[in-house]
């Protein structure tokens, strides 16, 4: 019985990349992982993104490493969330997970707080947006749940404008559609937060 728990220590199905800048913690190649990880790397299959606000409660697991390690969930709710969506969707489509499946989660700011107020106020200390290096990646599709039209935020969703690969969608608060396109920044795309799991697991089931 000793062996099991031993390796649980080392498994997590979220992970990312934890970097102090100035005096503020930033989260950066956060994966949602199908199955549970233990040695995470850039060979495992990355079949779409989604795109949040900023990083929420979630923090490393340990010291800060600037490399993959488990995420410590704090409370945070969306990454769960994103993992509980997935795999509702491979299950109606009968398809079979591979072992080294992940979601990548991408972001506006990458500046760690739960208070999106106050991430806010901390990101416009810094010069210039920090932006993670995986934004630069090709996604099969990008799924955005940023929410609806906000002034102090909407200057951060214009570079995400011309990354039109793969299929993008975001289901629309107003309507309850899931809207094949990116959103524009005065656009209401849906958060995961209290979001009816079947308004989206159809669409995702044929994407993925």
């Amino acid at each position: 019985m000793v062996r099991p728990l031993l390796e649980e220590i080392f498994l997590s199905y979220y992970w990312a990349k934890f970097e102090k800048i100035a005096k503020d913690t930033f989260r950066f190649d956060t994966r949602v992982y199908l199955n549970l990880m233990k040695n995470p790397s850039n060979t495992d299959q990355c079949i779409g993104a989604i795109v949040g606000k900023n990083p929420g409660s979630a923090v490393p697991l340990g010291h800060i490493k600037g490399v993959l390690q488990k995420v410590d969930l704090d409370g945070d709710k969306l990454l769960p969330n994103i993992r509980s969506i997935f795999l509702k969707a491979y299950k109606l489509k009968k398809k079979t997970i591979s072992k080294n499946v992940y979601i990548q989660v991408l972001n506006l700011m990458y500046v760690c707080d739960k208070d999106l107020t106050v991430a806010i106020k901390k990101i416009s200390a810094h010069p210039g947006q920090i932006i993670c290096d995986t934004e630069k990646k090709d996604f099969p599709f990008m799924w955005f749940v940023w929410g609806s039209d906000n002034k102090k935020l909407n200057i951060y969703k214009d570079r995400f404008a011309p990354l039109s690969r793969g299929k993008n969608f975001y289901l629309d608060t107003k309507t309850g559609i899931v809207i094949t396109n990116t959103p524009g920044s005065e656009s209401s795309a849906r958060h995961t937060q209290g979001l009816k799991h079947d308004l989206v697991v159809p669409y995702i089931s044929r994407i993925i």
